[in-house]
């Protein structure tokens, strides 16, 4: 692994455990830190480029899809956007089938590690958005990244999904990538005065450094989403906004323990 910026994925197989949002308001967090920052949305949704672009639509070879379909260098296909500091290497739909286009191609799995290279001394950290799922782009972005952040949810079946992403990421530092590793969990959606809340954190603290951080649940982030911004744009003074400012903190820390 080459130096310059520390690359981090967010992931969870899981859909809906607020990944995008923590990807987000982590990255803009960062930012207010004065840290340089490239988002990489690998999600076909495209929800993180929707946001940082104002919902203006990119085309198919100007995102990442081309990437994974060309080898094409990050570089030129970085995004500046109106948050200074924070740049974008926006997604399309197109991206939905990169499953198909890397099937038994020998370099499959190093693609996004291998178009990260020229950008990466831009920059203090790069966070790759990941899609809700286990397959090639997942992978691509283990295999590129320094470490694993991962979003949960305080509920049954978080922790049943936990250990798949946890075998997944094994996996890669075995075979792939070895320096590695999982920086920790993120509680979101949380409410810290509902039981089954409290009764699910010491169980995934079994399998998993938990950070301090959580995020509560709000509607402010839904809203933030439909104005097309971040938390730290649509309510910066929200009980919300100071858990994404303390998660960049502590997740900055955490890096920088490592």
């Amino acid at each position: 692994m080459s130096s310059g910026a520390h690359i981090l994925c967010v992931a969870n197989q899981k859909g809906g455990v607020g990944k995008t949002t923590s990807a987000l308001n982590l990255a803009h967090s960062l930012v207010r830190q004065s840290r340089r920052v490239l988002l990489v949305d690998l999600d076909a949704q495209a929800n993180s480029t929707s946001v940082l672009m104002a919902d203006e639509s990119i085309a198919p070879e100007q995102s990442v899809y081309v990437v994974f379909k060309d080898k094409h260098k990050a570089d030129p296909l970085i995004l500046t956007g109106r948050i200074a500091g924070l740049d974008l290497l926006g997604a399309h739909l197109k991206l939905a089938e990169v499953e198909t286009l890397l099937a038994g191609a020998v370099d499959g799995f190093f693609r996004l590690a291998d178009a990260l290279q020229d950008c990466r001394e831009r920059y203090d950290c790069i966070i790759l958005d990941c899609p809700p799922n286990l397959g090639m782009l997942t992978v691509n972005a283990f295999v590129a990244a320094n470490s694993l952040l991962v979003p949960l949810q305080t509920a049954k079946f978080s922790l049943d999904g936990l250990t798949a992403i946890l075998d997944t990421a094994t996996t890669i530092q075995g075979r792939f990538n070895p320096g590695f590793r999982v920086l920790g969990a993120l509680l979101t959606m949380h409410n810290a005065r509902t039981a089954i809340s409290q009764a699910f954190i010491e169980p995934i603290a079994e399998y998993i450094h938990l950070f301090q951080s959580r995020i509560s649940r709000a509607v402010a982030v839904e809203e933030a989403h439909m104005m097309h911004q971040t938390i730290f744009e649509y309510q910066p003074g929200s009980k919300v906004a100071l858990e994404y400012e303390t998660l960049g903190q502590e997740v900055w820390d955490a890096i920088q323990e490592g």
